[in-house]
């Protein structure tokens, strides 16, 4: 396949961009009063970002950390943004985590990537300190209302950004996802893959430098929330409204208060709680001119209902922790609903037999897509057997299932993982599984994901009682509250006296997702 790589970086006298570090450098040096981001009744001008950062940065490289990860732990805000390209300034590679898992979710995670430091809320500091003890972590630095403030930041004298500047070949961050087991992979990013998925979101969703208003609900240690938050907006010298915690009122106060030009939703649940919200039809969407979906399957109705209310389509994009974006429905193009849009510039898309992955099937039959491009990991941290079954010749092999149409557009009808998305987070049943089971009265357990008109899916537990123990749904629902962030906790206890096996004496998963899906 043709690959058509249209993207330029932007001029005005400067040098390509090399790093995520020169776009907010020269987005400072450009528009240094332009409004970079609004958070709740906060404001920083480009200038004050770039000072910001500065200064975060040369204190992170007191810490010894050069080349090293810190991991983040924080909810969307100012200190967070200027937290990340204070790390990738100081020349540390950056760790973003979810601050709603629980002790005994991130203790495993953080070992793995064995930082330097942990930058973290306020509100999680002794959390957090308790696993850095135990970790032999010796840096823990605490952002927020009651430790350190953007506004410190900004009081603080002037500095230069340090030097020597990341390179693009440098390594700038692990984004962690899962796999069918549920456990967790750190996607190491180079700074140049970062920078290209930066680029072609832009080209296909945004326009001139500083013509755009963003608004974005999702997290910013995910990988949409960082690239709608801190990647694109500043490469595009934009506005960012940043909604700390997704609320539908908040988001209907927002566009017109800010008039917001580009919403940054996500996955389709988050666009049925604002339909869904008594306000919706009656705020003032005049000001909205792109609205951008991903992350879980759109209904076209609930396109159609979106549009016939605000006036915007929801253009689809299609991506993943290893490589995002692939897909998106562009702007200036046509936006073919059902589909994730065409290959991004530079990205070729191949879909290949389910059985080997290496027979390329025709335009309109399915089966698992294979990816590459410039935005693509170059490994998983630490997981040599991982990456060798993801990465297959230069090839990322997705496991999501779908087909080319006549265009070219990006169809995904199925997912080859047994890996569910509530709310749009990736959710493991595997590693449900594995908290059921250290339930002392269950005996056999299965997690499996079934479909949600409000979230996407949500999690069913099957569970089978030990001999003489009799089980309670609303205590195993507490024990898995105890162990799991809210999202992954099973919506739905099922106690069986047995589970269906497979052929091969496996539990058979696929019989009890359509058990949940009949009800």
């Amino acid at each position: 396949m043709a690959i058509h790589d249209p993207l330029r970086d932007y001029g005005d006298g400067k040098a390509n961009i090399r790093t995520m570090v020169d776009a907010l450098d020269y987005a400072a040096d450009l528009s240094p009063d332009h409004t970079a981001i609004i958070c709740d009744e906060d404001r920083i001008s480009y200038r004050q970002y770039r000072h910001a950062v500065v200064v975060f940065a040369h204190q992170l490289q007191a810490l010894d950390c050069k080349g090293k990860r810190i991991v983040v732990l924080m909810g969307n805000s100012i200190e967070m943004s200027v937290a990340i390209y204070a790390i990738w300034a100081a020349g540390s590679v950056m760790v973003l985590l979810n601050p709603m898992y629980t002790e005994n979710e991130l203790g495993p995670m953080i070992a793995d990537a064995d930082p330097c430091a942990i930058i973290c809320a306020d509100v999680m500091r002794d959390k957090v300190s308790r696993i850095a003890e135990s970790l032999g972590i010796d840096s823990v630095v605490a952002l927020g209302q009651t430790a350190a403030k953007y506004t410190d930041w900004l009081a603080a004298d002037a500095l230069s950004l340090p030097t020597p500047r990341p390179g693009p070949d440098d390594v700038a961050s692990l984004q962690y996802t899962g796999g069918t087991t549920g456990l967790p992979k750190g996607a190491r990013h180079l700074h140049g893959s970062i920078v290209h998925m930066t680029r072609q979101i832009e080209w296909s969703w945004s326009e001139d430098p500083g013509s755009n208003v963003w608004l974005d609900v999702a997290p910013q240690f995910h990988i949409w929330g960082l690239c709608m938050t801190a990647l694109v907006p500043t490469y595009s010298r934009d506005t960012l409204v940043l909604i700390k915690q997704f609320r539908p009122d908040a988001v209907l106060d927002a566009i017109p208060r800010h008039k917001v030009t580009l919403f940054a939703g996500g996955p389709a649940p988050i666009f049925q709680a604002i339909m869904g919200h008594p306000d919706y039809k009656s705020t003032d969407f005049s000001s909205l001119q792109f609205v951008g979906g991903g992350g879980s399957p759109f209904a076209n109705q609930t396109i159609n209902a979106w549009q016939a209310v605000t006036g915007c389509s929801i253009h689809q994009g299609y991506g993943m922790s290893e490589a995002a974006p692939l897909s998106l429905n562009p702007r200036h193009d046509e936006n073919r609903l059902g589909t994730c849009g065409p290959p991004c510039p530079g990205t070729e898309i191949e879909v290949v037999d389910v059985e080997t992955g290496e027979e390329v099937l025709p335009h309109g039959e399915n089966g698992e897509f294979r990816v590459r491009g410039p935005q693509m990991m170059v490994e998983y941290w630490q997981r040599e057997e991982e990456s060798a079954e993801t990465l297959r010749d230069g090839w990322v092999h997705t496991g999501d299932i779908g087909h080319l149409d006549e265009k070219g557009y990006v169809v995904i009808v199925d997912r080859k993982k047994e890996m569910a998305i509530v709310n749009g987070y990736n959710v493991f049943p595997r590693e449900i599984d594995e908290v059921l089971f250290s339930h002392s009265g269950i005996l056999e357990a299965a997690a499996v994901g079934t479909p949600s008109d409000k979230t996407g899916e949500v999690i069913h537990a099957y569970v089978v009682a030990r001999e003489d123990e009799i089980l309670d749904a609303a205590d195993i629902i507490m024990h898995c509250e105890q162990n799991l962030a809210s999202y992954k906790v099973p919506a739905k206890i099922i106690i069986a006296d047995a589970l269906p096996r497979t052929p091969a004496a496996k539990i058979d998963k696929n019989e009890l997702r359509q058990r949940s899906i009949a009800g």
